[in-house]
């Protein structure tokens, strides 16, 4: 009887760690651009996995899905305009970037760190203690797959918002990056560990047939969005830990 008691304890524990990692945190944005309303929802796995979509209506604009590996992480971009789509690997501070059907484009040591709009939160939360009033900007760089290339951007601190919460902007680094980023700022709580909104510009183009124009406007988090804790080694452009 205890023998069975005992095993009948077991399954119920595989049964519920099962559960907690493949049920994601959800969080959701409800995005105001100009008149038009789009969703951004993240899904957030406990096995190292992060979804996200922008809609708007039933029009799928976005979809991509990071996952964490043992010293970076990869992001596949699999709808959107076909500027954006392919998918980029860091991993020991070396980028891989393929195009949609996984054909190599190229392959750089990052000198400066990578940042992705889907890894916002875990960036700002790596660099939290570099993120002081006055202090010099974060540095780092996106990837831009269909130019086969990196290109530069910068975080800086803004004054706190009056509820305590911190406000951190995404800016373009470098002249020629002033045509392609808006000005973005992103609100964040008090201690780092949660993504409140972000007003300026969103990653997801107005109209994936179109011309890739980005979403600008105004991002209310209904749930927030939790951020992973990373090292910055994760992201590369600095020595990975031994």
């Amino acid at each position: 009887m205890r023998r069975s008691v005992l095993l009948l304890l077991v399954v119920s524990m595989i049964s519920s760690v099962g559960f907690a990692n493949t049920v994601p945190a959800l969080s959701v944005a409800s995005i105001d651009a100009s008149g038009e309303k789009v969703v951004m929802t993240d899904r957030v796995y406990a096995d190292g996995r992060i979804t996200r979509r922008f809609e708007r209506g039933a029009t799928l604009l976005y979809q991509s899905q990071v996952k964490a590996t043992r010293d970076g992480f990869s992001l596949e971009v699999s709808a959107g305009h076909p500027t954006q789509l392919g998918a980029v690997l860091v991993e020991k501070g070396t980028l891989v970037a393929k195009d949609p059907h996984g054909s190599p484009l190229w392959t750089e040591v990052l000198k400066a760190p990578l940042c992705l709009p889907e890894l916002t939160a875990e960036f700002v939360r790596a660099h939290w203690d570099d993120l002081k009033p006055g202090a010099p900007a974060v540095e780092c760089v996106v990837p831009i797959i269909k130019a086969k290339k990196v290109a530069p951007v910068k975080f800086v601190r803004l004054p706190d918002a009056d509820n305590g919460s911190r406000r951190v902007e995404l800016l373009p680094g470098s002249f020629g990056m002033r045509f392609f980023l808006s000005p973005t700022t992103l609100t964040f709580s008090a201690d780092g560990a949660q993504l409140l909104g972000q007003s300026g510009q969103f990653e997801t183009t107005k109209d994936p047939a179109g011309s890739p124009s980005y979403l600008k406007g105004v991002g209310l988090v209904s749930v927030p969005r939790e951020a992973w804790v990373w090292n910055k080694d994760r992201f590369g452009g600095a020595s990975p830990t031994p």
